[in-house]
């Protein structure tokens, strides 16, 4: 086990891993525009926590295969399906970051939860798009604004993450980029599927303890709308990072660990 692995999915796309410890699994998902470093404050700490710890770079992002094809959430989660199972890993504890957290529900809808014990979902809505039935969306994001987001020919969210700490900025830099300067070209088509995308209807079946995990200060989601999610999870609970925007692991990263190692073991 090892950095740098790779698996050749069933569509011939190169996705690489990185798979470090020994016990039981921890897969973390990151988000949209990231790759595995972004878990760079969780590996050593679970690692020497007893836990095999397994970051993956979701295709289009990273060291994995960036194809034409297959850029939708539906293959995101059948891409994750495929790498636990060909690890062969059971009793997963599965952690999704953002666009990442709903990798895991596509996977769910695709297959379910056998070989999951846990889930976590950080700072992602079931449904970014809001309309009159709707309000949790990702703020500021409607039906008539989508391809211009999708695009970014104009913004969504409201406000900006705060500054990010020092040791963040030291890693991941401290550009007024969210995205880290991430090629949105490459990705476009995957950014409005996972915009347009209704995982709603899944987590009613979602039969494991599930972890919700918001920040007070993030730009993009209403705190009452993880509250709404954690409710439809028939075992959920919902923590909410109070010096933390979007990314509790980076902004928060003690605090995160601690708490993520208490549910792990519970």
């Amino acid at each position: 086990m090892a950095k740098d692995q790779f698996l050749i999915t069933s569509d011939n796309v190169q996705i690489f891993y990185d798979d470090e410890g020994d016990g039981q699994p921890i897969v973390f998902v990151h988000g949209y525009s990231s790759d595995a470093k972004y878990w760079h404050f969780q590996t050593s700490f679970f690692v020497a926590n007893g836990f095999r710890v397994i970051a993956l770079d979701q295709r289009l992002h990273g060291r994995s295969g960036k194809p034409e094809y297959g850029q939708r959430m539906s293959r995101l989660g059948l891409d994750l399906y495929e790498l636990i199972k060909s690890l062969d890993l059971k009793d997963v504890i599965l952690v999704g970051h953002s666009m990442g957290a709903n990798t895991c529900l596509s996977m769910f809808s695709l297959f379910g939860t056998d070989g999951i014990s846990k889930f976590v979902s950080i700072d992602q809505s079931p449904r970014l798009v809001n309309d009159s039935s709707w309000n949790w969306g990702i703020k500021n994001v409607y039906w008539e604004r989508v391809w211009d987001q999708a695009n970014f020919v104009q913004s969504f969210g409201e406000g900006r993450d705060p500054p990010r700490p020092v040791r963040v900025q030291e890693l991941f830099g401290d550009g007024e980029d969210a995205f880290d300067g991430f090629n949105h070209s490459v990705a476009t088509t995957l950014l409005l599927n996972h915009l347009v995308s209704d995982w709603r209807d899944v987590l009613p079946f979602v039969n494991i303890p599930v972890w919700v995990i918001t920040g007070r200060k993030t730009p993009y989601y209403h705190y009452e709308g993880m509250e709404w999610m954690a409710n439809q999870f028939p075992q959920a609970t919902i923590t909410c990072f109070e010096h933390s925007g979007h990314e509790p692991a980076w902004y928060e990263p003690e605090a995160f660990n601690e708490a993520l190692l208490l549910f792990a073991k519970a």
